[in-house]
Order: structure tokens, then sequence, then C-alpha cells
């Protein structure tokens, strides 16, 4: 028995939303209030989101609303409030990133459905099944995924999945990229990302991705049981989405690959020199890489308005079957029932010609200029009656308006009110500042610091292996990589290594279940106090706390654990699938042969660094040092962040930290004094 699979279309206006239903989407996800990934939208105001939610439930199509970015402690209730309006105006679902924020939602509405946002960069089988073990029904995999990744997870993780198929692809893992953050105050993880990885860097546009089009795996995504195919443009105009969502409706209804004629409308619409499908089908490297080509407008003029005319005002595809029975006797007049709902009107006897089934079924079968087209029609109608068509057509036209304002009406849902989570704030007071860790990338780096007096050395995994020191797991690695990330732990393990520096709640999971201490990275993105809770819940004993944070916000933050603040370090901004570092080196590799760098316009210089399974990271070009604020951060331990350093400035960095003798250098506070939008 095959399953239902949605396609999930987006919209970011009013008009967005009718071009998706009109265009055949199962599901419309819409962002609200100031909490979405797309702040830059046209947006709804609460009506109109009361109205976009009633106008989808109405059709039977779902509703699915992003409150996906992080906020901060002072944000929360806000944050909260949209969700009770979502949840009782009658939304679908909640798409959410932030893991408090999900914790909160959860405790006041528990059987208010919860999707994992992309910006949770879930992309293993660990990291799903935790999703699912703390609340979440559903995982909007990394587009990252392989095909035979998407089908481990949807096969074994107990919850349901979604994949995008569709639209714009980011060099970085979603959730991971702070360029844009840094460099300009908008962050990506707060939904105002400015997309600094168009821009060029040395002289082209390495950064750059094609757009994503698995139009051709449609059939092949359905029969692997994924239960929601998601097409990305919530900041594209509504006729985009009523192509795009028309094409791939089309598509995963007739289960077929896309026509020539199809492929070249999507193509036409938009694209950066065509579309990719390289993380899906394994096939990485420069084919994956474009910029935006420009069509004229001439092309697709014709495109967009027949697109237009599908969704105007007043019109209406028959999306949705009724069941009518028309009854007409001299007693009891004529009765109209739809499903549930019923229209009457009285009957006379004939003097010439009665009415006849015939008559009563043409004017009961016009539902033009509705949602609704008759499924079933029953007619009983005694002998010798007349019912005028004009009210047998009123008739039809007050049953249908009052059938569809029942489907269009919110569910009856109790909204748990009160401080539900009051014993968080009972948690034991902290500990006061423990010292310094360091983090590096050598087991040179690591032996340079020995002794120095810091409080824990995190090193890489291969290192831990060979020494027993803390483990930092590789921020990325597949299902396939795991029995190799597994091999090295019992390793690590076995001269003497108990703790683990995790970066995805897929790594904590792992970590818990091999027995380590779990110590959280920055890459779980604490924003957050309730966060910090939920984080704890899942069996994390120290946690690094976002540095998108401001210092007053630091301050805020409050948890049953240990918190972490990075303090010094050139900031991991990116971290790429598709290896950098050879593209730059004419496809050959090059991890051996020093740092490469990627300029951009203003002659910043970027590094970039290997990670394991030839993925990189990219580097701000100036490192941070909060030297003169550690006192005055709340925190109880404050992170150096080694990366290019040599052994040697490592360990004079670190002396200067743990003496308190100024560094000389050019430096930024990084975002903790600034803060993002």
């Amino acid at each position: 028995m095959s399953h239902t699979i949605e396609l999930l279309a987006p919209a970011g206006s009013p008009e967005g939303v009718r071009a998706a239903v009109q265009s055949g989407a199962g599901a419309v996800y819409m962002g609200f209030g100031t909490f979405n990934a797309r702040r830059g939208a046209q947006g709804f105001s609460p009506d109109e989101m009361a109205d976009a939610i009633a106008y989808c439930r109405a059709r039977g199509v779902k509703t699915n609303i992003t409150l996906n970015i992080l906020a901060g402690d002072r944000e929360l209730d806000d944050a909260l409030r949209d969700a009770k309006f979502l949840y009782e105006a009658g939304a679908d679902a909640l798409i959410v990133q932030d893991l408090g924020l999900a914790r909160l939602i959860h405790a006041h509405a528990p059987d208010f459905a919860l999707h994992a946002s992309t910006q949770m960069t879930i992309h293993t089988l660990d990291g799903a099944r935790e999703a699912r073990d703390i609340g979440f029904s559903r995982v909007v995999l990394s587009r990252e995924c392989t095909r035979d990744e998407v089908r481990l997870i949807t096969e074994q993780a107990g919850v349901e999945t979604e994949v995008f198929v569709h639209g714009a692809l980011c060099m970085c893992y979603s959730g991971q990229c702070y360029l844009s953050a840094v460099i300009g105050q908008r962050s990506g993880n707060r939904g105002l990302c400015a997309q600094p990885c168009r821009l060029p860097y040395n002289g082209g546009y390495p950064l750059s991705l094609k757009d994503l089009a698995l139009a051709g795996h449609v059939a092949e995504l359905a029969a692997l049981g994924v239960s929601s195919l998601k097409i990305e443009g919530r900041m594209k105009r509504p006729e985009y989405t009523a192509i795009v969502t028309k094409i791939y409706a089309d598509l995963l209804r007739e289960r077929r690959d896309p026509t020539p004629a199809e492929r070249d409308t999507l193509r036409r619409v938009f694209s950066r020199d065509g579309f990719t499908d390289g993380y899906y089908t394994g096939r990485t490297g420069d084919r994956m890489f474009g910029t935006k080509t420009d069509v004229p407008l001439s092309e697709v003029q014709a495109l967009y308005d027949e697109a237009a005319r599908r969704f105007a005002p007043g019109k209406e595809a028959p999306l949705v079957p009724v069941s009518l029975c028309f009854t007409a006797r001299a007693d009891t007049g004529a009765v109209l029932s739809a499903d549930g709902v019923s229209a009457m009107a009285p009957v006379e006897q004939a003097q010439n010609r009665p009415t006849t089934p015939e008559m009563v079924e043409k004017s009961l079968r016009k539902t033009g200029g509705t949602p609704f087209y008759v499924k079933n029609l029953r007619i009983e109608l005694e002998d010798g009656l007349v019912v005028p068509a004009s009210v047998m057509n009123g008739m039809r036209r007050d049953a249908l308006a009052l059938l569809l304002a029942k489907r269009g009406a919110p569910p009856s849902r109790d909204w748990l009110e009160g401080p539900l989570l009051a014993r968080d704030e009972e948690s034991a007071p902290r500990a006061g500042f423990l010292g310094y860790t360091a983090s590096v990338r050598t087991r040179a780096q690591a032996e340079a610091l020995q002794g120095l007096g810091l409080e824990t050395v995190y090193v890489p995994l291969a290192v831990a292996a060979q020494t027993g020191l803390p483990a930092v797991l590789p921020r990325v690695f597949s299902d396939n990589e795991q029995p190799e990330i597994e091999m090295q732990l019992g390793e690590a393990m076995s001269r003497g290594c108990k703790t683990v520096l995790a970066g995805n709640i897929g790594h904590i999971a792992l970590a818990r279940r091999l027995g380590f201490a779990v110590h959280g990275d920055f890459g779980l993105n604490a924003y957050n106090s309730k966060t910090l809770h939920a984080l704890a819940e899942m069996g994390v004993q120290r946690q690094t706390l976002s540095f998108e944070a401001r210092l007053a916000q630091v301050r805020d933050m409050r948890g049953p654990l240990e918190t972490e603040l990075i303090v010094y370090g050139y900031l991991p901004l990116m971290i790429f699938e598709n290896c950098a570092i050879r593209r730059q080196h004419g496809g050959k590799c090059s991890c051996e042969q020093g740092i490469t760098y990627l300029t951009d316009r203003r002659g910043a210089r970027f590094a970039l660094l290997p990670e394991y399974g030839c993925r990189n990271t990219l580097l701000n070009s100036r490192p941070l040092c909060l030297q003169e604020h550690v006192a005055q951060l709340g925190v109880q331990t404050a992170r150096l962040l080694f990366t290019t350093e040599t052994p040697e400035e490592c360990a004079r960095i670190a002396q200067a930290f743990l003496t308190n003798t100024p560094l000389e250098g050019e430096f930024t506070k990084g975002l903790y004094k600034r803060g993002v939008e």
C-alpha cells in the first residue's frame, strides 16, 4: 500500500497562497511575524494569516508555518504568543529551528505538530531519531543528503521526512552559516541572510551553487517513502510559485520524469546556469556551481500571465469532492445536504411540467467558482413537484458556501496556559569561572598547550584516538562514515578519553549511546536559556553558547549545565560538503600544500581548511579576542579556538589569557558587542 506524499509549496504573501493551492500544492508553508527565516518576504498580518490558514484548510491543503529562527531569552514570550495564535488559527504544523522554543511550544500544545527545520542540520539517522525523541513529528533533511541517506533515514528513523526538491542551494550546511552575520550583522539563523556566498571571491564565484532541481527524481522519492517534497522560494513572486508547483504536482500525480518543455519552463522562470541534483546523486564538483541566469521578461511574460490567471481572485480549481443528497417532498419541501450542511426551500405542485431528476442534476453539478466537484449525488424526488432551477441553484450556492465556511473553521484546541516550565527557574546555581579551555586542530598544537593550566584541551577525533584527550567530533559526517567515527571513538575511549565535543543533535545521541560525557559545541546554536534546558535533558553537561549572541544575551542565559563561550579565534563561518579547496587548485587535492584563502572584494582573506570527509571550513578573516570581557561573561569556561596558529602561537596566546597579559594584534570582538539583526 503506497503512502500519501505531499507537495509542499512556498508562499510569501496571500497571493502566493492562492498561487500554490490553485496550482496543486498539497501543503503550503508560510512565515509569520519576525521569527521566520525569510523576514524580508512581504509577510502576513494576523488577519491575513488566519484567512490564509482557513483558505487552505477549506480546500484540503495543509499549512506549515515557519518559526524557524533562533530567539533570545527576551524574545521567547513574543515567539510563544505567535505560536499560540497560529495554533488557535488552525495551522497544521510549525517548522522550528530553536530547541528551546520547540520545548516551550511542546509544553503548551503537546498535540501541535513540530517539524525540525533544515536549520537544525539533520542529515543522519541518529539526528533524525533524536529529533523524534524530543518531540518532532517530521525532520526537514539537509539539502546535502544523498539518495541513500534519504532512504536510510526515511526507512529507519521512525519520523516523517521532508526533502527539498527545487530552489536555491546554500554552499554551507543550513544552520551552520555565520558568514552573513559576522561580516554584515545579517544572520541566516535570524532570517536575514544577505547571501554573501553569491558574491565574487578570488575573481570568480566559488561559493555560488546552481539551484536544486530533483524533478527527475520525484517518482523515486515517492517510492522511498518520503512524506513531503518541498519547493524553496518564499521570496519569489507568486507566478514563480504557480509555475513550479504545477509542474511538480503533475510529476508527482503521474509519477513520471519532466518533459523537455517542462525542464525548459523551470529554467526560464529561474535558474543559475541551469540546475543541479549533485548532492542527491552524489555527483559533486564543479558542475554544481553557477550564477543567476538573466532571462528577458519577454521570454517569460506569457508563462507569468498564464500562471496569474490560474490564481486570480475568484478562480477555483475543483479540489474538494463533495457528496450531495437532494430530497423534495410535498410535506417537507426541498432539502439539499452537502457533507453535513444543508439548505432548504419550498416546493410547489406542478401545473404543467414537473421537475425531473435530470433537471435537478443539471443544477446541482454547476459548482464552478467554488473549490468543490460533485463526487456522489443522490436524488429523491416526489412525483408532480416543481422546484425552479433558480431555487435549486440558490440552494446549491447556499449549501456549498456553508460547507466552505465549515471546512475553513479552525479546530477547537486547548492551549495550556501558565508557566508550565517554571521548574526551569529552580535550576541549581552554576559554579563560578572554572578556567580556560582550548580546541585545536593538530597534535602539535595540543602538546604545546600541555602543562599551562587550561581546564580542558579538545582535539580532533583522530588525535583523540592517539592520545585519549577530549575529542571534537567532525562537524559533519554521514551514516556511511559513522562506522569509522565509532571505531575512532572506541580507540579514544580505550586511551582514556571520556568527553566529546558534539556540534549536532545526532552527535549527542551517538556520544551518549557510547558512554561519553557530552559537551555541546557552537553548532548547536544555543541562543537562549530554554535551549540550555533542552540540551541538558538530552544529556549535555556543558554547552558552548552561540557566538551570534550579544554579551547581554550571554549573561541572560541560565540553565542546569555549565556554559562556555569562545573568546579567541578565527571563527568558523561556513562548512561545505563541496570541496572549495580543490576548486581553487584546478580540481587537484592540495590540503597538504599550505592554507588556501578566499579573498573578497574588499581584500579580506578567509582561510579555507580541510575537514573530515573532504569537506571544508571557511574561517573569518580576523581573529576574535574578548580578553578584557571574560570576567563579566558569567560562563564557567572560556574557550580559545585555535585553527591556523602555530604551536608556539597557541602557547603564547594561551599564556596571555591565563596571566591576563594584553595581546597585541588586529582583532575583532565579533558579534558579542554588535549583535545581529
